[in-house]
């Protein structure tokens, strides 16, 4: 077993690596935008081509392969793609397979239509058409990136988005998805049934062609804003968790991992996420309320993994110069690596405004605090 399965590994089962893990691009959330990608290889020497970007609506990467290995990342990202590629529609929005619409500013896609925004949601929804979730070219090219990794690193699985709670309310709309959970349950239960069936044979049919190479299963739903949670706790456990733990329990029949990306303000769910059996969570989104570092590594530390909270990318990161960046990293990692139980990432995406000089100094800050 190699250095960097071993690692996280380790983690998981509550073990003292040599050092602590690092993510780079293992999942959607620790990667970079594609700008960043290119300065990165400029500034470290490595020729630039062109970007892998699976994730269009974000135009983030799958990290060159050069940046991974000069800085020691310890995992690599198995990416699904969606049933076909988007296609432009005369309106000028660009359609995904779901029928959703964005638009794209010259930054990043914006959603502008949502196919099941009607005043009549269950006939639209009995007339859906659901893209093909056993479709070949979501998995195209995979068994050969995985074979080309040859068991050196944590393999995860990405692709499988926000499959609970982000996905209905991007199809529905999202003001129109909240209204009908407080004000429609049964079409709500109903349209959310539907949505989970619908992921978890996308789950199956991924899992059944390449589980046993996969490590970690990384699957999305934010429910919390900077201040608070999107939802009441007592809305998510009536509405999401159920749900939740169904999905969660069909990845763990393929003895994977299981990592929930939930951004902001979730304290008051963390513990709900460990009772259905979430392993670990990310992007630890420290800037938000109730998202001390401290707090959360004295209350939930030994239970839950943390993934990320490496340092804030919202008002440090892109804003601060090389040496605070150095600090907040050593300060961060200082508190969420005692005990084990950690994995370093930045807290989410590195955006285009970030110098490159912050970027190589958090990497190599990380290095330099990481031994156990």
């Amino acid at each position: 077993m190699s250095d960097g399965k071993r690692r996280i590994q380790k983690v998981f089962s509550g073990d003292l690596p040599d050092r602590v893990p690092l993510d780079i691009g293992g999942i959607n959330n620790s990667t970079m935008h594609w700008k960043i990608e290119k300065k990165l290889c400029e500034a470290l020497g490595f020729p630039f081509t062109e970007s892998s970007i699976i994730a269009v609506d974000q135009q983030v990467v799958v990290p060159d392969e050069r940046i991974l290995e000069y800085f020691g990342a310890d995992t690599r990202t198995i990416y699904i793609r969606e049933s076909g590629p988007w296609k432009e529609g005369k309106d000028g929005l660009f359609y995904d397979q779901w029928g959703i619409g964005r638009i794209f500013d010259g930054q990043y896609y914006t959603m502008k239509a949502h196919p099941l925004r009607v005043d009549n949601p269950r006939e639209a929804l009995s007339l859906y058409q659901w893209p093909d979730p056993r479709s070949e070219y979501r998995v195209a090219g995979l068994e050969e990136r995985i074979s080309s990794y040859a068991g050196r690193y944590t393999l995860v699985l990405e692709g499988l988005r926000e499959v609970c709670f982000g996905l209905p309310s991007w199809i529905r709309g999202i003001t129109d998805f909240y209204m009908d959970l407080v004000t429609d349950p049964v079409f709500s239960h109903e349209f959310l049934d539907r949505v989970l069936e619908w992921n978890l044979e996308v789950l199956r049919f991924v899992m059944d062609r390449i589980g046993d190479s996969i490590d970690v299963v990384k699957f999305a739903d934010d429910l919390g804003t900077q201040e608070s949670l999107l939802i009441s706790p007592d809305t998510y456990r009536e509405f999401i968790k159920p749900r939740h733990a169904r999905y969660v329990e069909e990845i763990k029949k393929y003895g994977c991992r299981v990592l929930l990306h939930s951004c902001g303000a979730v304290r008051p769910l963390i513990e709900d996420f460990i009772e259905i059996g979430i392993d670990a969570l990310n992007p630890v989104q420290i800037s938000a309320a109730g998202m001390d570092p401290g707090e959360l590594k004295e209350e939930y530390g030994g239970r839950i993994v943390f993934w990320g909270g490496g340092i804030d990318t919202q008002a440090v990161l892109p804003a601060v110069a090389p040496d605070k960046v150095r600090e907040e990293v050593r300060r961060n990692m200082e508190i969420f690596k005692k005990g084990g139980g950690y994995i370093f990432a930045q807290v989410h995406n590195i955006q285009p405004d970030v110098p490159v000089e912050n970027v190589i100094a958090m990497y190599e800050a990380y290095r330099e605090h990481s031994q156990y």
